[in-house]
């Protein structure tokens, strides 16, 4: 096996903790979704959001990561997450 096709292993097995990562935060945000619509909290949390993204960028500068890649994985998650969170109150 090449170098090239080696690189590409480790990255399909990273890309799969990822999905795996990404299915287990989903299961959480509607856990969560439920939560509030049983507690009659708004989803919309903006103090929340601030706070995690401040986190986050936090986190992907010490690592090397550029911050508009985070900001924009962040920002998709979070919309992901909140449409999540509505479907719940269905």
């Amino acid at each position: 096996m090449n170098e090239l096709n080696m690189l590409r292993k480790k990255i399909d097995r990273i890309d799969q903790k990822i999905l795996n990562s990404l299915a287990k935060r989903m299961m959480i945000v509607s856990k969560i979704g439920e939560y509030k619509r049983q507690k009659d909290i708004s989803i919309l949390d903006a103090d929340r959001k601030s706070l995690v993204l401040d986190s986050w960028l936090s986190q992907g500068e010490a690592l090397g990561l550029d911050q508009s890649l985070v900001k924009d994985i962040y920002n998709l998650l979070h919309a992901y997450a909140l449409e999540q969170e509505k479907e719940v109150e269905k």
